[in-house]
């Protein structure tokens, strides 16, 4: 049998599968084109496993397949991500050399806040404290204001009710009078206009 077919790798070196116009595939993924290109196959391979996955879920016909194809697909984009390029990891080192030092000189301001860390801690749970009393105490006296304007506002309206109770009934008295006077003169103008249509 021939070489080439027996070893794969020997097969994918010679014939430099992994190349695109003497650019290696991970170059190709890390330029702007491969990018997109490896979006492009990224997303539509996504499409295709989770059509797979539904028709498989839901029993269409040819659901074996559709998955099948999903997962071939899903099998190839992480093939492919294998020779994505990993993120760039940054030396900070050169940038601020006191990283370097582990026995740093650190300026005593600062160690002096880093001890007064757990006082301050203390205080503003204290301050904190007291703040929600007098809030709490504020509170109450507003209920309490409240309260008081509250039963002031229903005394005076007893106090009016009181004082127009009789007013109101008068005035009832009086309306019906008045409609009871208006009911005979209407009979009276019923009864007239009746004798004069009987003659």
């Amino acid at each position: 049998m021939n070489q080439q077919l027996d070893s794969p790798l020997l097969f994918i070196k010679t014939h430099n599968l992994f190349t695109f116009q003497n650019m290696s595939l991970q170059k190709f993924l890390a330029s702007r084109t491969g990018k997109r290109l490896y979006n492009f196959c990224y997303c539509w391979g996504a499409c295709l496993v989770i059509l797979g996955a539904v028709s498989k879920i839901a029993h269409f016909p040819y659901d074996n397949l559709f998955l099948m194809i999903g997962l071939i697909t899903e099998v190839f984009i992480f093939f492919i991500s294998g020779f994505d390029e990993p993120a760039r990891e940054y030396k900070w080192e050169r940038v601020f050399p006191i990283l370097n030092n582990k026995n740093a000189n650190v300026d005593p301001k600062i160690t002096a806040v880093n001890f007064n860390v757990p006082e301050l801690d203390t205080t503003a749970g204290e301050h904190y404290k007291k703040e929600m009393a007098r809030l709490e105490e504020n509170i109450k006296k507003l209920n309490e204001a409240y309260e008081a304007q509250l039963k002031q506002v229903n005394m005076q309206v007893e106090k009016l009710n009181c004082a127009k109770q009789p007013d109101l009934n008068a005035g009832t008295r009086q309306m019906a009078e008045y409609i009871e006077l208006l009911n005979r003169q209407y009979k009276q103008m019923l009864d007239a206009l009746n004798v004069k249509t009987t003659k």
